[in-house]
């Protein structure tokens, strides 16, 4: 029973104006809409023992490296150029919209996003 109410408080997707390429294990490119992870509008990485919220307008692409247990090491290539090395879980479950519905995909399963902010028209 707690299932469906957990789902019905799931938060939707906000389209930030931000179009996402997903390369998937496989190779496969999925283009997709807005970018929700594990339940935020921002990515928590980690750079030692320290907690960062990453906006992913800020973001050009995040690279899978490696996975080591629960962890995945990521690399983060920000907009203006600079990039660092971080780590989150890989349990790291993210959503964002399709031209068929929602897709939805662990971190874990990926090896790269490419994101790209739209102007919005008025």
């Amino acid at each position: 029973m707690l299932i469906p109410l957990i789902l019905s408080m799931a938060e939707p997707i906000k389209d930030k104006g931000l179009s996402v390429e997903v390369e998937d294990n496989k190779g496969v490119k999925h283009h997709l809409k807005g970018l929700i992870c594990g339940g935020k509008p921002y990515l928590k990485v980690k750079e030692g023992s320290l907690e960062y919220s990453v906006d992913p307008s800020n973001v050009k692409s995040i690279e899978i490296l490696s996975q080591e247990g629960d962890q995945l090491k990521i690399k983060v290539q920000l907009k203006n150029g600079s990039s660092k090395e971080y780590s989150l879980s890989s349990n790291t479950y993210c959503k964002a919209k399709s031209n068929v519905g929602e897709a939805g995909f662990y971190l874990r399963d990926v090896k790269a996003i490419f994101i790209k902010t739209e102007d919005k028209k008025p």
